[in-house]
């Protein structure tokens, strides 16, 4: 039997553990910090951009954006 990884994740709802996920001591720390989780299937950013890491993400507008080093300023 393989090795699973070293961190479980408990998923929890309405009191019932309904899934553990087995994973690294990162994920482990990202699903455990209370982070906004979004469904991003096939979500654009700009025409011809997708959400990737990195993206920023506006919780006021619900609104993803692209990477700060994609962000282009206008030249005078």
């Amino acid at each position: 039997m393989p090795e699973l990884p070293p961190v479980k994740i408990a998923f929890i709802i309405d009191g019932e553990v309904i899934d553990i996920l087995h994973t690294d001591e990162r994920l482990g720390a990202i699903f455990t910090s209370n982070p906004i989780i979004k469904n991003v299937t096939g979500q654009l950013i700009t025409d011809d951009g997708i959400v990737q890491v990195g993206s920023t993400y506006n919780s006021e507008t619900n609104e993803f954006g692209p990477k700060p080093e994609e962000i282009t300023e206008p030249t005078e």
